[in-house]
């Protein structure tokens, strides 16, 4: 299969030039990940089905799997240890792929967690998300579980922004739901 027929089956954005976020990928285009976007890491946060860490790594793409059951948060203890995997692999300049079923809400989680470690507040991270990819919308449990990490993070690291109210983040994670999809207007 060529990689432009990939590109139109792949369900994911880019939301910096090196981390994408999306849906599950067939097994069969782990090598066009390689080889035409040059993603070599892949965080896979679905509990009902794991990519296939054998095939992956004859492609050259390590995975970290953090199962976690859908509209769910993720654990606390498994968003420290995503974070910290994909923040390394960011900081070597690597690509790396953070997916679940639709990338809504599980690997939108993980990816505003990785934002905010690198720099932006919890705000701004929702944001620049939002604008990548329309879809991301977590649910209610997984905004308050972002809400309790980014309050450790901001008490750990002393940072000046304020955390957001629950509220603040819903008006951006669901503005979808007030009017048409970008691609639909």
């Amino acid at each position: 299969m060529g990689g432009s027929q990939w590109e139109q089956e792949l369900n994911f954005d880019w939301l910096t030039p090196q981390m994408a976020v999306g849906g599950r990928f067939p097994i069969e285009a782990a090598e066009h990940l390689v080889s035409q976007l040059g993603i070599r890491y892949v965080v896979d946060l679905r509990v009902e089905d794991c990519d296939d860490e054998h095939l992956l790594r004859e492609h050259g793409i390590t995975l970290l799997h953090l199962p976690t059951h859908d509209l769910r948060a993720v654990s606390l203890p498994m968003l420290r240890d995503g974070v910290q995997w994909v923040t390394k692999h960011l900081s070597r300049g690597h690509k790396v792929y953070i997916h679940c079923a639709h990338g809504v809400g599980r690997s939108a989680m993980l990816a505003l967690c990785v934002l905010v470690a690198q720099g932006d507040s919890p705000l701004e991270a929702l944001t620049r998300a939002k604008r990548a990819r329309w879809q991301v919308s977590p649910s209610p449990e997984q905004l308050e579980a972002f809400l309790t990490w980014a309050e450790d993070w901001r008490a750990k690291y002393r940072l000046s922004w304020e955390l957001p109210t629950f509220n603040a983040l819903a008006e951006i994670a669901y503005s979808h739901l007030r009017r048409p999809p970008p691609s639909e207007e």
